[in-house]
């Protein structure tokens, strides 16, 4: 016979998922996936880029986003967003002039 069932319990553990539940019901055989919760790879992916933009800024302070942006190959866009948490929570200042200052580990 086929291997369905186990390609489906194996596919869930490497996802992470817990493993599907299998039901008959009324003539009709019914699986079950159970998704993780959303919000570990949410935040996880913030609070990693947080911290890799932190990181950056340590070792080469007086960067701008553009700057930032190029070298570590992310989005300008997702560099301002994490930057903007970083401000919020006072781990970063921007120092100088808007055209020519950059951001500091406070």
């Amino acid at each position: 016979w086929g291997t369905g069932f186990q390609r489906m319990a194996e596919g869930c553990a490497v996802n992470g998922n817990p493993k599907p539940e299998f039901k008959e019901m009324t003539g009709a055989f019914v699986v079950k996936f159970i998704r993780r919760p959303a919000s570990e790879g949410i935040s996880g992916g913030i609070n990693e880029g947080n911290n890799r933009t932190l990181e950056f800024i340590r070792k080469n302070p007086g960067k701008r986003v553009i700057e930032i942006a190029a070298a570590t190959n992310i989005p300008s866009k997702t560099i301002e967003r994490w930057i903007k948490k970083l401000k919020e929570q006072g781990k970063i200042t921007f120092k100088g002039a808007r055209k020519t200052g950059g951001y500091f580990v406070c």
